[in-house]
């Protein structure tokens, strides 16, 4: 099988919020981000143009595969955040509504990229710790920081057994799950719906699948179509 160059660098910050796309009246977040919120997320640190979405043209197509894994436990909060229908300093629409956030969040994110061009630039930023704009996680007002941890080559395993899975699982790849650690409670899992996978230059999301993830980042112990096998890990990149 062909072999891959993945980068692998953490992303955090105080909050992130990445909102479903069926909230109507409360603003609801996903537990992690949209695979499409992280192609703005490194556009922001390669300095993509945003007019006309132009920065999608880098990542559309399965151009660039990412694998998620949860580094810190997902704890949810709701806080009162004052909405103003106007930019005018006297509104007296303001009022106090309720968004879900991410308290405290933490993922490790697993890149490859077709284009080396790509990939090396990316790879010099997060080494580096540089970004041409401030990644957010979410919202603009979510600034996120990051940290390099390595570069590695991998290549894709198939197998009919259970295996530890240490990222977050699509629906897609899914086979199975291991009984005895459900009945036993080894893990708590969420499962992520009408998840964004993909999205063309036109801003439309052309893929979604339901996310498989435990609360704690603990491995799923799954049956699974392929994994790749990174460092002391075990990873699905979709």
């Amino acid at each position: 099988m062909t072999s891959r160059q993945i980068l692998i660098f953490d992303i955090w910050g105080d909050y992130a919020h990445f909102k479903k796309i069926y909230a109507t009246t409360s603003a609801v977040s996903y537990a992690i981000p949209p695979k499409t919120s992280l192609y703005g997320y490194l556009g922001a640190v390669l300095g993509l143009s945003k007019i006309d979405s132009a920065y999608l043209k880098t990542f559309a197509n399965k151009q660039c595969l990412l694998g998620i894994s949860v580094r810190n436990p997902i704890v949810m909060k709701r806080l009162g955040v004052n909405l103003r229908s106007t930019l005018k300093r006297v509104d007296d629409s303001a009022k106090p509504s309720l968004v879900e956030y991410v308290y405290k969040p933490r993922y490790r994110l697993f890149v490859w990229h077709q284009d080396e061009t790509v990939r090396q630039e990316l790879k010099k930023a997060i080494e580096s710790h540089t970004c041409v704009y401030t990644p957010s996680l979410g919202l603009a007002g979510l600034p996120s920081n990051f940290e390099w941890i390595g570069e590695v080559t991998v290549k894709a395993h198939r197998s009919a057994d259970l295996v530890a899975i240490h990222s977050v699982i699509p629906r897609k790849y899914l086979l199975g799950l291991e009984e005895t650690a459900l009945l036993e409670g080894s893990n708590e899992l969420i499962e992520q719906s009408l998840f964004a996978i993909e999205m063309n230059t036109d801003r439309e999301v052309t893929e979604r699948d339901d996310i498989l993830l435990d609360r704690k980042g603990r491995p799923i112990r799954a049956q699974v179509t392929e994994y790749y096998p990174v460092k002391e890990a075990n990873v699905i990149l979709f």
